[in-house]
């Protein structure tokens, strides 16, 4: 039996890396792969677009959101003020601690219709309770199905029916 030497067919191609030179041996022997090469990163490309679509949404929208509630909630506090104020109005007017409850909730509407709100008014002994419904709509997070965020803000204010003693 005589000794057989195996022996490389493929020819080191000058100025070819050894990455290089592999792919040139593998299609040399009828492999290929390139088909998918660069799947990996187009899947890459698809999650880091999405992911910063969703962050772009939470701090646009969110930041809408932010704002749309302070809003709300200043809008209730000043319509609960507006009844608060019919409130003691009244009281002072007609010399005692009688409250006209139906002006107060009345003012206190009005209020929320001028600001463009909508809402509930609660008159309670001397309290005004405005609670400002509403929703927050989305741009950037409507695309992925959230189309707004719901609004409730309430806020109370109390009638001031006597003069405070020194």
């Amino acid at each position: 039996m005589t000794g057989l030497k195996a022996t490389d067919h493929t020819q080191s191609r000058p100025g070819k890396t050894d990455a290089q030179q592999t792919d040139a041996q593998q299609t040399d022997a009828g492999q290929t792969g390139s088909g998918e090469r660069g799947s990996a990163s187009v899947w890459a490309v698809l999650v880091i677009a999405g992911a910063f679509t969703l962050l772009l949404g939470l701090v646009v929208d969110g930041g809408r959101v932010v704002d749309d509630r302070a809003n709300a909630s200043r809008v209730a506090a000043q319509a609960a003020r507006a009844g608060a104020d019919t409130l003691s109005a009244a009281s002072v007017r007609n010399g005692g601690d009688t409250i006209a409850a139906a002006a107060a909730a009345a003012r206190a509407k009005s209020y929320l219709a001028d600001a463009g709100m909508t809402g509930t008014v609660t008159v309670t002994a001397h309290t005004v309770s405005v609670t400002v419904t509403g929703r927050s709509t989305t741009q950037i997070l409507a695309i992925i199905g959230v189309t707004s965020f719901p609004i409730e803000e309430t806020r109370t204010a109390t009638a001031i029916t006597q003069e405070a003693t020194p």
